[in-house]
């Protein structure tokens, strides 16, 4: 062997062995559109402390005090939930208290925040001190909870089960207290009672923003032949009245879901049912626009802001409607079973998890996409996409700039925002 190819040997082996991924300069490329596939990250961090194992998920962002909570392995078959630091990613505290038997694998698709304490059901119900990470309180409850979660400051809602004194089994709402983790039967929607063998849920409980006495109740019931009523009313909590209730967004149907809380904005409540975005008045109750998709909200929901009503449908495009009227003002191709979406800046955020997982950026006032980066390119190899967990926004703050989160299988990275 002569001593030229030795030296181009070594020169193999000690890249091999030195250059690191987290070696490498990332440069930001564009399409032939224009549109970013790559940038620059600020920082990003292992979500797994020794070898990757298939992570857990928290579907809607959660920030406390400019730092984000987000799911992480520890290498022994385990996970935990874990705050890191927005600043340079530095775990600030892993959670992992679940109660033995639990799932391993956590899956947050709702969840109740007020001031520093988290509240979810998964299994059990659980509730975390974000200061320092622990366990404020969790329960074992004798009856069926929904995951799903509605505010009411200190108080939170949630849905379960009971046996009716006619014997039937009905979902209501119970009332929780966030320090304790106490419920108590506190809602029952004005539910016939004609056929009891039928569905009867309540979906959600939502307290008017301002109106503290006023409380937003969304439900279905199916009658005859299955066909399943989607109701809502308004609940007055000091009279113990409905003050209008049993109002049809939806005519009756076989194929209904309701997937995220409604929303209410300058007196308008938005509500996604199956394929349809509607909007009521929250004086009367009464339908002012209903506006049909080619596919339904589930995996990202939808937002109002600035005027808009902007959500990604399932038939992978995003869309964007006039808040006041429903007519349609854009829409753009993207990707289909995303995450949930996120707003800074008059920006949108979302990872897609069809398409290969990109992190798209779009513009709000026009539907211009801004980003659509690839994981691929950051240096992970090109099997490598952004998951449908939360994407957190950060708007700047003193010395630092405004920022999106957005989770890998392998990493959280941080990236300056669209300016």
């Amino acid at each position: 062997m002569n001593i030229i190819r030795l030296f181009s040997i070594l020169i193999v082996i000690s890249c091999s062995c030195g250059c690191k991924k987290d070696d490498i300069i990332v440069k930001r490329q564009t399409d032939d559109k224009g549109v970013v596939i790559a940038t620059p990250y600020l920082w990003k961090t292992s979500l797994h402390s020794k070898e990757p194992m298939s992570n857990s998920r928290i579907k809607n962002q959660i920030i406390y005090n400019d730092n984000i909570v987000i799911p992480r392995t520890n290498g022994d078959k385990s996970r935990s939930i874990s705050l890191i630091s927005s600043k340079d990613g530095k775990v600030l505290w892993d959670w992992k208290s679940q109660f033995e038997g639990d799932s391993e694998y956590y899956d947050i698709p709702f969840h109740y925040q007020y001031e520093n304490f988290l509240t979810y059901h998964y299994g059990a119900s659980y509730c975390i001190n974000l200061e320092n990470g622990n366990t404020q309180w969790r329960h074992i409850r004798d009856i069926s909870f929904s995951a799903r979660i509605g505010s009411n400051e200190e108080f939170y809602f949630t849905y379960g089960d009971i046996i009716n004194n006619e014997g039937f089994e009905e979902k209501i709402a119970f009332r929780g207290y966030i320090q304790t983790g106490n419920i108590s039967e506190y809602l029952t929607p004005n539910f016939l009672y004609d056929l009891y063998d039928r569905i009867r849920v309540t979906t959600n409980v939502l307290q008017v923003h301002n109106q503290k006495n006023l409380l937003l109740a969304t439900y279905f019931e199916a009658l005859q032949d299955w066909i399943v009523h989607p109701y809502i009313g308004l609940y007055d909590t000091n009279s113990e009245k409905w003050i209008w209730d049993r109002v049809l967004f939806l005519e009756p149907t076989t194929n209904f879901a309701t997937h995220h809380a409604p929303i209410i904005v300058n007196n308008k409540i938005y509500i996604e049912v199956s394929n349809n975005i509607v909007c009521h008045d929250l004086a009367t109750g009464k339908q002012i626009w209903h506006e049909v998709f080619g596919g339904d909200f589930m995996s990202t929901g939808f937002i109002v802001e600035d005027g808009r009503v902007i959500g990604n449908c399932e038939d992978t495009n995003m869309y964007a409607l006039n808040a006041e009227t429903g007519d349609r003002l854009w829409s753009v191709p993207t990707a289909g079973t995303g995450s949930r979406i996120s707003y800074l800046n008059g920006v949108v955020y979302m990872a897609g998890g069809s398409g290969g997982g990109r992190l798209f950026a779009v513009e709000a006032a026009t539907g211009k996409i801004l980003w659509r980066i690839d994981a691929g390119l950051l240096g992970e190899g090109r099997d490598a996409r952004f998951r449908t967990n939360a994407v957190y926004v950060l708007p700047a703050k003193g010395n630092e700039p405004a920022k999106v989160i957005a989770l890998s299988n392998l990493y959280a990275y941080c990236f300056e925002a669209v300016r």
